[in-house]
Parts: C-alpha cells; sequence; structure tokens
C-alpha cells in the first residue's frame, strides 16, 4: 500500500471517528442545555459551555493524532502526551478562572462535562470498532523475507 493510500485510509478513519462521536455529542449537548433551561437561563449556558469544552478537547485529540500519524511512534506518544498535558492546564485555568463567577453554573457544567465526555467517548469506541483496522496481517503479506515459511 503506497503512503498517499494509506494517508488517505488514516484520514477516512479519523473522518470517521470524527463523524461517529461529534453528531451524537451534539445532540447531548443540546439535550443538557435544553434541561438546563428547565433550571434556569444561567445553567443552560453553563450547560454549553461545559458541551464546547469537550467538543474542542476531544476534537483536538483527533486533530493531532491525524496530524501525527505518519510519525514513527514514540514521536506520536510525545506529541499526545504534550497535547494532552497542555489541554489539562487549559482546562485548569478555564476551572481557576470561574471558580468564584456568579453567572456560571458549576453543577451544570460539571454534569454537562461528564455527560458529553462519556457520550463522546463510547461513540468513538463504536466508531472505532466499526472501523475493522486489524492489529495484525491476516494474510501474512507483511512476513519478513526468508520468514515466510517457519512451521
Amino acid at each position: 500500500m503506497s503512503s498517499d493510500a494509506r494517508a488517505g485510509g488514516q484520514s477516512d478513519a479519523f473522518g470517521e471517528l470524527l463523524r461517529g462521536s461529534l453528531w451524537p455529542t451534539l445532540v447531548a449537548a443540546v439535550v443538557c442545555v435544553v434541561v438546563g433551561l428547565f433550571s434556569s437561563p444561567m445553567a443552560a449556558w453553563s450547560a454549553a459551555l461545559g458541551a464546547t469544552l469537550v467538543v474542542g478537547f476531544f476534537s483536538l485529540t483527533l486533530l493531532v493524532m491525524k496530524r501525527t500519524a505518519d510519525l514513527p511512534p514514540t514521536t506520536v506518544m510525545l506529541v499526545v502526551m504534550v497535547s494532552y498535558t497542555v489541554k489539562v492546564i487549559v482546562l485548569g485555568i478555564v476551572m481557576f478562572a470561574v471558580r468564584d463567577v456568579s453567572w456560571l453554573s458549576g453543577y451544570a457544567v460539571g454534569v454537562t462535562i461528564t455527560v458529553c465526555a462519556l457520550v463522546w467517548l463510547f461513540f468513538e469506541l463504536r466508531a472505532y470498532k466499526r472501523l475493522r483496522i486489524f492489529t495484525y496481517d491476516p494474510d501474512g503479506a507483511a512476513a519478513l523475507p526468508g520468514q515466510e515459511d517457519r512451521t
């Protein structure tokens, strides 16, 4: 398989993962915002903020993985860990900045982040499972030269 075909396949895979998890998460976010409206407009805005954080952070993870998919595994791991660390720091800064504001419902943000994160992860795993990416070569075509028949 050429590197162009492999890159196209990886791009399709990341697109499938994004589509498979983004739409259900947006539905969950809308449900959280509507439920928040029954409580107060503040809860609805808080739910929207929580959903935005989840969708932004999880989409960023897929984007980073897509951009680094052709790099050596150690480089991918380094980039992913750095991006994870940056996201945790940004989340900490956001949570610190809004800890005492009166226009935000901490309960609504927390519930929405939890619900949207669980929905995203469930549907991302579901999309990944449907991709049928082999972790081994079922045809044995990737055997090393001279190693084809070692029975």
